[in-house]
């Protein structure tokens, strides 16, 4: 390959990486998320990022740079949710990032750190098939994992991603590939043997090439005639004078070395397809690829996922200004890794196969907020497919409990439980407000009466019904005996001003109306959208009766039975 040719690349890759690296930090300060930030403006979230870069001049750096350590480096949060998920980063981060170092950047890393460095000697020729060997078997478990976890409701996954991916193995296939094609190349032998020996005459070479054949494995088709140990011997004195110093033996390269062996056969063909050169170029340009193209995919979250955990690092002081709470936010959306491991711990994640609807899991509502923030939503390219979407969406970011659950076990420290209400709040202004406004503004009762002519095509006992289980299975709340327990320590009931209004059921009410099989007078009440999710109720119960979690349910069948009636009726 020619300097200029690999040059151009370069520069030309490193500036596309830059320019989508501002491009995509740049969005930190222009998005907003949540009504309560969009008077704020470039300047001001400007002034907080210097504000926070002063904690760098006091002590608080010490949290910094223990969650470099700790958090970043050695990915500890995930290794506490999970093990396997875990390693298989670990291996691609290690692997990758010594592979960077140790051999992309060797020409101002390794020659500056090792005196005598060579790429083809030891330990450097072990280390370089150990960090690939182990950056392939961290993407190898990380496909695994993806597969393992399919699902209709798995986190979104743009194809850009899965695209990166690709491009990722085949940058380390090709590298791989190249490494064992030169140990088998007698093309690369002589090259190397015209450099350094200043002779390319394969009858003088005869015992250097003996020796390479043997020790080696390279491919000469025309070494047919047995060799003697005399001639190895003299092709071993001139390895030890002219090629010792650069070569170990290729059986340190573990992964290529038997690959080498397979493409033996074929050693002849490949050089006479000049091989050495395509692969290369492959393998080249398929970095370069990479690096242009990092930016613009979901795998930003390797430069925005470290920021997130630094900038979460060091507890605040005192409350974050408006302009903070604004940057972190639209960070946020790059950071997300798209794990699912919040879909999987999240209180109401049943809902979103009952109700089919995926916006129920924090993973597609976080995509759904980002959507809102960029001007790309309501989904869909015609009005009515566009205006299901939205009201899938409300109805899922409404529905949430704000239990806390995803923020707690997010590996890379994303508080969901400030982003949650900002994109119920956005959601609102644009108008999709919470299913409880248009549903409480009819009585229970009237609610009821409309159901009674609606024909539901789910029955109770249908296994795959789309009902929430408690709410219809009568084993989760026959055991009620009415003692008022979960009224007496409810917060909605102790601080409701006018109870008539605000409570028209009380908790234990509703359990009744359970028991009674008049689940569809319980959908319309205000005590079910006034449920604030304490869990008081559930956690004082006697006889451990899942109160808030039957009260989430019916919010949830409440959206969507009620909502198969409005249209019919006038609802102010």
């Amino acid at each position: 390959m020619s300097r200029a040719l690999f040059h151009a690349a370069l520069y030309a890759s490193l500036l596309l990486c830059a320019l989508g690296l501002l491009w995509r930090m740049s969005a930190w300060y222009r998005l907003r998320i949540g009504p309560d930030v969009q008077t704020v403006t470039l300047a001001q979230r400007l002034q907080a990022l210097l504000r926070g870069a002063a904690t760098l001049l006091s002590r608080r750096v010490l949290h910094i740079l223990g969650a470099l350590f700790f958090d970043v480096l050695l990915q500890r949060r995930l290794y506490r949710i999970d093990k396997s998920r875990w390693l298989a980063h670990l291996l691609m981060f290690v692997g990758f990032m010594a592979l960077l170092l140790m051999h992309a950047l060797a020409a101002v890393v390794s020659v500056k750190l090792f005196p005598g460095y060579e790429a083809t000697r030891n330990p450097y020729l072990f280390l370089r098939n150990l960090f690939g060997a182990m950056t392939l078997l961290g993407l190898a478990l990380y496909l695994l994992g993806l597969w393992r976890r399919r699902t209709r409701f798995a986190p979104p996954r743009p194809a850009m991603a899965a695209a990166f991916v690709a491009l990722l193995g085949f940058v380390l296939l090709t590298g791989f590939l190249l490494e064992a094609n030169k140990i088998v190349s007698p093309q690369v032998f002589y090259r190397m043997a015209k450099e350094y020996n200043g002779s390319a005459d394969p009858v003088a070479l005869k015992p250097l090439r003996a020796f390479w054949a043997g020790e080696f494995g390279v491919a000469f088709d025309d070494l047919k005639e047995p060799i003697t140990p005399e001639l190895l011997q003299q092709g071993r004195v001139l390895h030890e004078a002219e090629c010792e110093t650069c070569h170990a033996a290729a059986t340190s390269a573990f992964v290529s070395y038997p690959l080498s062996r397979a493409l033996a056969p074929l050693a002849r063909g490949l050089d006479a397809g000049a091989a050495p050169a395509w692969l290369l170029y492959l393998h080249v340009f398929a970095c370069f690829i990479g690096l242009a193209t990092l930016p613009f995919t979901r795998f930003f979250h390797a430069v925005a996922a470290p920021v997130n955990l630094l900038v979460h690092s060091a507890p605040p002081r005192q409350a974050l200004p408006s302009a903070a709470r604004a940057t972190r936010r639209a960070l946020a959306l790059d950071a997300c890794v798209g794990c699912g491991i919040c879909d999987v711990r999240c209180a109401v994640a049943p809902l979103a196969r009952y109700q089919d609807n995926r916006y129920w899991l924090p993973s597609h509502k976080l995509s759904a907020t980002g959507a809102l923030a960029r001007a790309r939503f309501p989904f869909g390219h015609k009005a009515d497919a566009a205006g299901a979407a939205a009201l899938r969406v409300a109805e899922g970011a409404f529905g949430c409990t704000d239990c806390a659950r995803c923020s707690s076990v997010c590996p890379v420290g994303l508080d969901l439980q400030d982003l949650w209400p900002a994109g119920r709040g956005d959601l609102a202004a644009a108008g999709h407000p919470a299913p409880a406004q248009w549903v409480q503004a009819r009585p229970a009762l009237a609610w009821a009466e409309s159901l009674q002519s609606d024909v539901w095509p789910h029955s109770f006992s249908d296994p795959d019904a789309l009902d929430a289980p408690l709410s219809a299975n009568r084993a989760s709340f026959s055991r009620c005996v009415q003692c008022q327990t979960c009224t007496n320590v409810c917060p909605v009931v102790a601080h409701s001003i006018d109870p008539a209004s605000a409570v028209d059921l009380t908790p234990q009410k509703v359990m009744n109306l359970l028991r009674l099989g008049l689940r569809d007078l319980t959908l319309g009440s205000r005590m079910v959208w006034s449920c604030a999710t304490w869990y008081q109720c559930q956690e004082h119960c006697p006889h451990g009766i899942r109160v808030a979690d039957i009260m989430v349910e019916l919010r949830a069948l409440a959206v969507q039975r009620l909502g198969s009636v409005r249209s019919q009726k006038e609802v102010s």
